[in-house]
């Protein structure tokens, strides 16, 4: 009895994972009104050089709306054989946790320089909505 009402509580939660969407940011979306609802998976990707001394921050995380799922990584683009310097991309996943309206916030800096203006600032007005 016990494994039935455990099965019947799983396959209750099944459709709402299942319908939750994987939304995906790059660069060109900058300024864009973010959409999402909970439980959806947002993927975003900047292009990045760290050999430059530049790295993307979070500066804006709406804590209780969206949390960060792991940490963000740096994939290197393919480039020729011996090609030192080259960049690629940073990428960051969240979770869409709760209803509401916040602004997601990246800085492009050299973390060591201090009242130095972001070399560049991409933000996204979010607005997450129940899962129905």
């Amino acid at each position: 009895m016990k494994a039935f009402l455990v099965l019947g509580f799983l396959f209750a939660l099944l459709p709402g994972v299942a319908m939750a969407n994987k939304v995906v940011l790059g660069e060109e979306d900058a300024g864009k009104d973010l959409v999402l609802r909970s439980g959806d998976l947002l993927m975003v990707t900047l292009p990045s050089n760290p050999t430059t001394g530049y790295s993307w921050d979070v500066l804006a995380r709406p804590s209780g709306l969206l949390r960060e799922v792991g940490k963000s990584r740096f994939e290197p683009l393919l480039h020729r054989s011996g090609m030192t310097g080259g960049g690629g991309v940073q990428r960051w996943k969240f979770r869409a946790l709760a209803t509401g309206k916040a602004t997601l916030k990246f800085s492009y800096t050299r973390p060591w320089e201090h009242g130095v203006a972001p070399a560049r600032v991409i933000l996204w007005p979010a607005t997450i909505f129940p899962r129905l």
